[in-house]
Protein backbone atom coordinates (compact mmCIF):
# COMPACT_ATOMS: atom_id res chain seq x y z
CA UNK A 1 0.00 0.00 0.00
CA UNK A 2 1.58 3.20 -1.15
CA UNK A 3 1.30 6.45 0.69
CA UNK A 4 1.38 9.82 -0.96
CA UNK A 5 3.07 12.61 0.89
CA UNK A 6 2.11 16.29 0.47
CA UNK A 7 4.99 18.65 0.39
CA UNK A 8 4.36 22.27 1.46
CA UNK A 9 6.07 25.43 0.31
CA UNK A 10 9.64 25.81 1.31
CA UNK A 11 10.75 29.13 2.74
CA UNK A 12 12.56 29.92 -0.48
CA UNK A 13 9.47 29.25 -2.60
CA UNK A 14 7.33 31.37 -0.27
CA UNK A 15 9.74 34.30 -0.56
CA UNK A 16 9.78 33.96 -4.33
CA UNK A 17 5.97 34.13 -4.44
CA UNK A 18 6.00 37.20 -2.22
CA UNK A 19 8.56 38.86 -4.46
CA UNK A 20 6.45 38.16 -7.55
CA UNK A 21 3.35 39.63 -5.86
CA UNK A 22 5.32 42.73 -4.82
CA UNK A 23 6.55 43.21 -8.39
CA UNK A 24 3.03 42.88 -9.78
CA UNK A 25 1.65 45.38 -7.27
CA UNK A 26 4.49 47.76 -8.13
CA UNK A 27 3.60 47.48 -11.80
CA UNK A 28 -0.14 47.90 -11.28
CA UNK A 29 -0.14 50.87 -8.89
CA UNK A 30 1.21 53.43 -11.39
CA UNK A 31 -1.34 52.24 -13.95
CA UNK A 32 -4.18 52.60 -11.44
CA UNK A 33 -2.90 56.05 -10.45
CA UNK A 34 -2.75 57.11 -14.11
CA UNK A 35 -6.43 56.22 -14.49
CA UNK A 36 -7.57 57.58 -11.12
CA UNK A 37 -5.92 61.01 -11.33
CA UNK A 38 -7.45 62.09 -14.68
CA UNK A 39 -10.85 60.81 -13.50
CA UNK A 40 -10.63 62.87 -10.31
CA UNK A 41 -9.53 65.94 -12.24
CA UNK A 42 -12.43 65.52 -14.67
CA UNK A 43 -14.92 65.17 -11.80
CA UNK A 44 -13.47 68.30 -10.20
CA UNK A 45 -13.88 70.19 -13.48
CA UNK A 46 -17.48 69.00 -13.68
CA UNK A 47 -18.15 70.30 -10.16
CA UNK A 48 -16.83 73.71 -11.13
CA UNK A 49 -18.85 73.59 -14.35
CA UNK A 50 -22.04 73.05 -12.38
CA UNK A 51 -21.27 75.98 -10.10
CA UNK A 52 -20.40 78.23 -13.05
CA UNK A 53 -23.61 77.35 -14.87
CA UNK A 54 -25.57 77.95 -11.66
CA UNK A 55 -24.27 81.54 -11.74
CA UNK A 56 -25.49 81.86 -15.32
CA UNK A 57 -28.95 80.55 -14.43
CA UNK A 58 -29.13 82.68 -11.30
CA UNK A 59 -28.54 85.85 -13.30
CA UNK A 60 -30.75 84.85 -16.23
CA UNK A 61 -33.82 83.88 -14.21
CA UNK A 62 -33.77 86.86 -11.89
CA UNK A 63 -31.77 85.64 -8.90
CA UNK A 64 -34.14 82.92 -7.65
CA UNK A 65 -35.31 85.02 -4.72
CA UNK A 66 -34.39 88.71 -4.95
CA UNK A 67 -34.79 89.08 -1.20
CA UNK A 68 -31.99 86.60 -0.56
CA UNK A 69 -29.41 88.46 -2.65
CA UNK A 70 -29.07 91.35 -0.28
CA UNK A 71 -30.61 93.72 -2.84
CA UNK A 72 -33.26 96.13 -1.65
CA UNK A 73 -34.55 96.66 -5.18
CA UNK A 74 -36.06 93.84 -7.20
CA UNK A 75 -34.88 95.61 -10.36
CA UNK A 76 -31.36 94.67 -9.33
CA UNK A 77 -32.19 91.00 -9.92
CA UNK A 78 -30.02 90.77 -13.07
CA UNK A 79 -26.83 90.61 -11.03
CA UNK A 80 -24.62 87.96 -9.50
CA UNK A 81 -25.15 87.17 -5.83
CA UNK A 82 -23.03 89.01 -3.25
CA UNK A 83 -20.51 87.04 -1.23
CA UNK A 84 -22.58 87.19 1.94
CA UNK A 85 -26.29 87.27 2.70
CA UNK A 86 -28.35 87.15 5.87
CA UNK A 87 -27.76 88.72 9.25
CA UNK A 88 -24.45 89.05 11.05
CA UNK A 89 -21.80 91.57 12.02
CA UNK A 90 -18.95 89.77 10.23
CA UNK A 91 -18.81 87.73 6.98
CA UNK A 92 -18.29 84.54 9.00
CA UNK A 93 -21.53 85.15 10.90
CA UNK A 94 -23.51 85.37 7.64
CA UNK A 95 -24.52 82.93 4.92
CA UNK A 96 -22.43 82.44 1.79
CA UNK A 97 -23.06 83.01 -1.89
CA UNK A 98 -23.23 79.24 -2.38
CA UNK A 99 -26.55 79.10 -0.52
CA UNK A 100 -28.17 81.31 -3.18
CA UNK A 101 -27.15 78.87 -5.92
CA UNK A 102 -28.74 75.79 -4.33
CA UNK A 103 -31.93 75.90 -6.47
CA UNK A 104 -29.75 75.70 -9.59
CA UNK A 105 -27.82 72.73 -8.25
CA UNK A 106 -30.87 70.48 -7.74
CA UNK A 107 -30.93 71.41 -4.04
CA UNK A 108 -34.16 73.40 -3.92
CA UNK A 109 -35.51 71.56 -0.87
CA UNK A 110 -32.34 72.33 1.06
CA UNK A 111 -32.47 75.96 -0.08
CA UNK A 112 -35.92 76.29 1.45
CA UNK A 113 -34.60 75.22 4.85
CA UNK A 114 -32.55 78.41 5.15
CA UNK A 115 -33.91 81.52 6.82
CA UNK A 116 -32.33 84.47 5.00
CA UNK A 117 -33.24 86.91 7.74
CA UNK A 118 -30.86 85.06 10.05
CA UNK A 119 -27.16 84.33 10.06
CA UNK A 120 -25.07 81.19 9.67
CA UNK A 121 -25.29 80.13 13.30
CA UNK A 122 -29.08 80.08 13.24
CA UNK A 123 -29.00 78.13 9.97
CA UNK A 124 -26.32 75.69 11.10
CA UNK A 125 -28.57 72.62 10.84
CA UNK A 126 -29.18 73.12 7.12
CA UNK A 127 -25.57 74.25 6.65
CA UNK A 128 -24.22 70.96 7.98
CA UNK A 129 -25.41 69.11 4.89
CA UNK A 130 -22.49 67.63 2.96
CA UNK A 131 -22.73 68.13 -0.81
CA UNK A 132 -20.20 66.29 -2.97
CA UNK A 133 -20.50 68.84 -5.78
CA UNK A 134 -18.61 71.28 -3.53
CA UNK A 135 -15.68 68.92 -2.92
CA UNK A 136 -12.79 67.95 -5.19
CA UNK A 137 -12.66 64.12 -5.23
CA UNK A 138 -8.85 64.22 -5.01
CA UNK A 139 -8.88 66.39 -1.89
CA UNK A 140 -8.13 64.75 1.48
CA UNK A 141 -11.53 65.93 2.75
CA UNK A 142 -13.33 63.87 0.07
CA UNK A 143 -13.31 60.84 2.36
CA UNK A 144 -14.69 62.81 5.30
CA UNK A 145 -18.23 63.88 6.08
CA UNK A 146 -17.37 67.53 6.70
CA UNK A 147 -19.73 70.05 5.00
CA UNK A 148 -16.87 72.01 3.45
CA UNK A 149 -16.00 73.23 -0.04
CA UNK A 150 -12.82 73.21 -2.12
CA UNK A 151 -14.11 75.94 -4.43
CA UNK A 152 -13.70 79.65 -3.76
CA UNK A 153 -14.97 82.69 -5.64
CA UNK A 154 -12.40 85.37 -6.46
CA UNK A 155 -12.92 88.84 -4.97
CA UNK A 156 -9.98 90.51 -6.73
CA UNK A 157 -6.37 91.47 -6.14
CA UNK A 158 -5.38 91.93 -2.51
CA UNK A 159 -6.49 90.10 0.60
CA UNK A 160 -8.97 92.91 1.38
CA UNK A 161 -10.61 92.78 -2.06
CA UNK A 162 -13.85 91.23 -0.80
CA UNK A 163 -14.56 94.32 1.32
CA UNK A 164 -14.08 96.88 -1.44
CA UNK A 165 -17.05 98.69 -3.04
CA UNK A 166 -18.14 98.28 -6.63
CA UNK A 167 -15.91 100.05 -9.14
CA UNK A 168 -12.74 99.84 -7.06
CA UNK A 169 -9.50 99.10 -8.88
CA UNK A 170 -8.54 95.43 -8.78
CA UNK A 171 -12.04 94.12 -8.10
CA UNK A 172 -12.81 90.56 -9.03
CA UNK A 173 -15.92 88.49 -9.66
CA UNK A 174 -17.56 88.99 -6.27
CA UNK A 175 -17.37 90.95 -3.00
CA UNK A 176 -18.96 90.47 0.40
CA UNK A 177 -21.70 93.01 -0.25
CA UNK A 178 -21.18 94.44 -3.73
CA UNK A 179 -23.31 93.32 -6.63
CA UNK A 180 -21.71 92.51 -9.98
CA UNK A 181 -23.52 92.46 -13.31
CA UNK A 182 -22.21 91.03 -16.58
CA UNK A 183 -21.62 94.51 -18.11
CA UNK A 184 -19.32 95.29 -15.19
CA UNK A 185 -17.01 92.46 -16.32
CA UNK A 186 -15.34 94.69 -18.91
CA UNK A 187 -12.41 92.34 -19.52
CA UNK A 188 -14.88 89.78 -20.90
CA UNK A 189 -16.46 86.83 -19.16
CA UNK A 190 -14.26 84.35 -21.04
CA UNK A 191 -11.18 86.19 -19.75
CA UNK A 192 -12.25 86.46 -16.11
CA UNK A 193 -11.70 83.78 -13.48
CA UNK A 194 -14.77 83.33 -11.27
CA UNK A 195 -13.87 80.27 -9.19
CA UNK A 196 -10.72 78.39 -8.25
CA UNK A 197 -10.10 75.21 -6.32
CA UNK A 198 -8.12 75.20 -3.09
CA UNK A 199 -7.05 72.89 -0.28
CA UNK A 200 -6.13 75.56 2.24
CA UNK A 201 -8.33 77.35 4.75
CA UNK A 202 -11.29 75.08 4.08
CA UNK A 203 -14.52 75.83 5.88
CA UNK A 204 -18.29 75.32 5.72
CA UNK A 205 -19.77 75.97 2.29
CA UNK A 206 -22.79 77.69 3.82
CA UNK A 207 -20.78 80.13 5.96
CA UNK A 208 -19.62 83.47 4.60
CA UNK A 209 -16.02 84.59 4.70
CA UNK A 210 -12.72 83.34 3.37
CA UNK A 211 -13.73 79.68 3.26
CA UNK A 212 -15.44 80.37 -0.07
CA UNK A 213 -14.52 83.95 -1.13
CA UNK A 214 -10.93 85.24 -1.30
CA UNK A 215 -8.66 87.86 -2.73
CA UNK A 216 -5.40 86.97 -4.47
CA UNK A 217 -1.95 88.28 -3.63
CA UNK A 218 0.40 87.70 -6.61
CA UNK A 219 3.38 87.88 -4.26
CA UNK A 220 2.16 84.86 -2.29
CA UNK A 221 4.09 82.18 -4.16
CA UNK A 222 4.04 79.39 -5.05
CA UNK A 223 0.39 79.84 -5.87
CA UNK A 224 -0.53 76.14 -5.99
CA UNK A 225 -0.22 73.20 -3.64
CA UNK A 226 -1.26 72.08 -0.19
CA UNK A 227 -1.55 75.06 2.18
CA UNK A 228 -1.06 77.41 -0.78
CA UNK A 229 -3.68 79.77 -2.25
CA UNK A 230 -4.99 77.37 -4.90
CA UNK A 231 -4.90 73.79 -6.22
CA UNK A 232 -4.11 71.01 -6.33
CA UNK A 233 -3.91 68.34 -9.00
CA UNK A 234 -0.75 67.06 -10.56
CA UNK A 235 0.90 70.00 -12.36
CA UNK A 236 -1.88 72.53 -11.74
CA UNK A 237 -5.41 73.46 -10.74
CA UNK A 238 -8.91 73.84 -12.15
CA UNK A 239 -10.63 77.19 -12.60
CA UNK A 240 -14.10 78.25 -13.75
CA UNK A 241 -14.37 81.32 -15.94
CA UNK A 242 -17.22 83.81 -15.70
CA UNK A 243 -18.65 82.62 -19.03
CA UNK A 244 -19.26 79.14 -17.57
CA UNK A 245 -16.26 77.42 -19.14
CA UNK A 246 -13.73 75.50 -17.04
CA UNK A 247 -10.02 75.23 -17.72
CA UNK A 248 -6.89 73.73 -16.22
CA UNK A 249 -4.21 76.22 -15.16
CA UNK A 250 -0.63 75.01 -14.95
CA UNK A 251 1.22 75.39 -11.68
CA UNK A 252 4.02 77.20 -13.47
CA UNK A 253 1.82 80.12 -14.55
CA UNK A 254 3.18 83.60 -13.90
CA UNK A 255 1.24 84.96 -10.87
CA UNK A 256 0.78 88.28 -12.65
CA UNK A 257 -0.94 86.53 -15.55
CA UNK A 258 -3.34 84.92 -13.12
CA UNK A 259 -3.89 88.28 -11.42
CA UNK A 260 -4.81 89.82 -14.80
CA UNK A 261 -7.45 87.13 -15.28
CA UNK A 262 -8.92 87.65 -11.81
CA UNK A 263 -9.74 91.34 -12.25
CA UNK A 264 -13.00 92.14 -14.03
CA UNK A 265 -12.07 95.53 -15.45
CA UNK A 266 -8.30 95.82 -15.42
CA UNK A 267 -7.90 96.14 -19.15
CA UNK A 268 -4.82 93.86 -19.09
CA UNK A 269 -4.16 91.21 -21.76
CA UNK A 270 -5.14 87.81 -20.40
CA UNK A 271 -3.01 84.74 -21.05
CA UNK A 272 -3.56 81.69 -18.84
CA UNK A 273 -1.40 79.34 -20.94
Amino acid sequence: MSRSTRKGFTLTEFLVVLAIIAILVGLLLPAVRKVREPAARAKCMNNLKQLALAFQNFQTTGSADAASTGSSDASDAAVLPPGCIGAGASPEERLSWIVTLLPYLEQDSLYRQFDFEKGYGENATAGRTRITTFICPESPVAALQDPVTNYVALSGIGLDAARRPAGARGNGFMGYDRLTSWPMIEDGTSNTVALMETRSGLGPWARGGTSNLRGFDPADVPIGGNQRPFGWHRDGMNAAMADGSVRFICASIDPMKLAAAITIAGGEPVDLD
